[in-house]
């Protein structure tokens, strides 16, 4: 490293970024991997070539929507809790797709202390009772082009590992008991469903998925990013420490996976156990496709044009030579990888691995935006939920009801941010109104069921705005009280909101994000030898902890 990357008056002893860049600069020399690479990028628009797809070899798919969803979700229909109906009223408050996947069956359960299987095989049989009313609401909800419901069921193994089914339509959907992984497989097939294997990281033996059973045809994805945790490799944040079966097994994580050359998409779900698809932090799927229709999600799927996401709905697209994440590329010595984020908080860096190695990091949280970062949409977060701690004895559910409203702003795009717990039949997180200028919720928190010990919830807003811009939170509840804060005043510091004394909730409104944080652009050049199949993938990092990940893009070896 170089002493330009240190700044007058600070020590000699290299900074964790500084370390990070040094590593990613011998990434570009070459010292890294034999592979040589540049680098060139900015922190303007997305500019890269439109995303590309194709069905089969002869023909193309234009398109640049991202759609965002669950796959994978539980509720009272099975062993898990919340209730049906409830479970799809959320969904379509808040995402663009989603997948009912009772816990369906689990062929080789044995028998366990306390006699806990029985808990299993009574959620099974609920299912089978139940299931004609999965596919009841499945049909009444689903409406193609505005939101997409989808039928599935679970089916756990003890050694095959645990997958969920998706149906292309009601009409094939059918709730059976596969005693094989090879059965199931077959009875996929037949119905032109897709099999995805989820939390693969446990051991084999210990419902981890053997990867050496899968169908490619009928398994093109992976589901590396759930409740469970995270896949990537056994080092990757997001361990898993919330169930029984141990953490990760180094050979069951993606990167084993690739390196024993499988290839397979990625994509992330909650398994949520509370009845609240897309509940935050916990996994959701981005799909790249035309239209919002079942038949257009399946088809990226079937060609992994899709990517994982732990929470917020980071946008990404990732080409090499021209074709999108997903696909397989002839050999060719030169390969051009142009890589665009959007992300909901300062984006921390973003990754270019290569054959698990990373090559190149951009980051965009370094940069002072300029004296134009007013021309772009800025970010702001309103948290809401800090209260008493449970050790204080005050578990208790708080209502929110509250309006955020700008003056001099315009919203161009609104998030919410709900995560799962607490689990309260009677109350629904909703997004009451929204305007150009204002937005009013109705919420409740609790630190009770809060998913990773955070009981808070959040709206994110990207708007167009001036230092003069005001905002202002009116709350009704939990009790009435009025906050104004400027812009101009939001970009130097964030704020508290509090409801009343110590231990009365509280909230915040987070300092402001800029374009130069929240958006990035670069392209890196890269070499190969031809001597053996290459993967490339791209990992973003947020500065609040959430995280996308690429589908691989793979370059095949040179034909002998």
């Amino acid at each position: 490293m170089s002493k330009s990357d240190l700044k007058p008056n600070e020590s000699s002893q290299p900074t964790r970024r500084q370390l990070l860049r040094s590593v990613g600069a011998l990434g570009a020399a070459g010292l890294l991997g034999t592979s040589t690479m540049g680098c060139s990028g900015s922190g303007k628009g997305l500019t890269a070539a439109p995303i590309r797809g194709a069905s089969d070899k002869n023909s193309a798919v234009q398109g640049t929507n991202i759609y965002f969803g669950d796959f994978h979700n539980h509720t009272e229909c099975g062993y898990a809790r919340g209730s049906l109906k409830r479970s799809f009223k959320i969904a379509r408050s808040h995402l663009d797709f989603f997948a009912c996947t009772p816990h369906g069956w689990w062929h080789d359960i044995g028998t366990y202390e306390n006699n806990i299987e029985r808990k299993w095989l009574n959620g099974f049989k609920i299912v089978q009772r139940q299931y004609p009313e999965v596919i009841k609401l499945v049909t009444e909800f689903n409406m193609p082009g505005k939101f997409v419901a989808i039928a599935g069921f679970e089916w756990h193994s003890t050694n095959c590992g645990d997958y969920h089914i998706l149906f292309p339509n009601t009409k094939d959907a059918e709730y059976t008991r596969c005693k094989t992984l090879k059965e199931f497989q077959k009875f996929a097939k037949s119905k032109g469903a897709l099999l995805v294997p989820h939390h693969p990281a446990n051991k084999i033996g210990h419902r981890g998925t053997d990867i050496s059973l899968r169908d490619p045809e009928v398994s093109p994805v992976l589901e590396m990013f759930s409740e469970w945790g995270n896949a990537e490799h056994d080092r990757a944040p997001s361990p898993y420490v919330r169930h029984t079966e141990g953490s990760r097994w180094t050979q069951n994580t993606l990167q084993h996976y690739l390196k024993n050359g499988h290839r397979m998409g990625v994509v992330a779900s909650t398994d949520d156990h509370l009845g609240f698809p897309g509940g935050y932090r916990e996994g959701l799927a981005a799909i790249i496709a035309d239209e919002l229709t079942p038949e257009a999600i399946f088809d990226a799927l079937r060609n992994r044009r899709c990517y994982a996401v732990s929470g917020d709905r980071i946008k990404m697209s990732f080409h090499c030579n021209g074709e999108m994440m997903g696909q397989e590329l002839d050999y060719t010595r030169k390969r051009k990888l142009a890589i665009n984020v959007e992300g909901w908080d300062q984006v921390d860096r973003v990754e270019l691995l290569k054959n698990n190695r990373v090559i190149a990091r951009n980051f965009p949280m370094d940069r002072e935006p300029g004296a134009d970062c007013w021309k772009e949409p800025v970010i702001f977060r309103f948290e809401y939920g800090w209260g008493p701690w449970p050790a204080l004895d005050m578990t208790r559910v708080c209502d929110w009801d509250f309006e955020i409203f700008f003056e001099g702003g315009t919203i161009l795009e609104a998030l919410p941010c709900f995560q799962s717990g607490p689990l309260e039949e009677n109350r629904l997180d909703e997004v009451v109104k929204q305007t150009k200028t204002g937005v009013h919720i109705r919420s409740f928190t609790a630190l009770r069921q809060q998913f990773e010990d955070i009981s808070t919830k959040a709206m994110v807003m990207k708007l167009n705005a001036s230092p003069k811009t005001k905002v202002t939170i009116r709350t009704k509840t939990p009790t009435k009280m009025t906050l104004t804060k400027t812009f101009a005043e939001l970009a130097k510091s964030n704020d508290m909101f509090f409801t009343g004394d110590f231990p009365k909730e509280s909230a915040m409104l987070h300092r402001l994000t800029f374009a130069d944080h929240w958006r990035t652009s670069f392209t890196v050049d890269d070499t190969g030898d031809g001597k053996q199949d290459d993967w490339y993938y791209v990992r973003v990092v947020q500065a609040n902890e959430q995280y996308a990940w690429s589908s691989p893009i793979w370059v095949n070896r040179r034909k002998k």
